[in-house]
């Protein structure tokens, strides 16, 4: 089951990236149907760790089945590609809007 990213809630998050990246976006623990995301964004998925389920592990572009923890939406992050799918995330925050 996918969610209207409009008519849900959300919170600011700031992450990190194995990379040295730091990227700024909208978390939400669910997820959301693409269609619904604002014109200029794009949609991420977060994975946790396999012994913390509230510790973010990973970012992928596109589905993550096992150890989903929420969607992230930003503007898109250039250069993933190059990195692969699916980078580790190294830090991150929420914060206040």
């Amino acid at each position: 089951m996918t969610f209207d990213y409009n008519k849900t809630q959300k919170q600011r998050m700031v992450i990190t990236l194995e990379n040295g990246v730091t990227v700024e976006g909208m978390y939400l623990d669910l997820r959301i149907t693409p269609e619904t995301i604002p014109a200029g964004k794009i949609w991420y998925q977060i994975r946790h760790c396999d012994n913390d389920w509230i510790e973010p592990a990973t970012l992928k572009k596109g589905c993550v089945m096992v150890n989903f923890m929420g969607t992230f939406v930003s503007a898109p992050i250039k250069g993933l590609e190059e990195w692969g799918d699916e980078v580790e995330i190294e830090g991150y925050k929420f914060v206040e809007s």
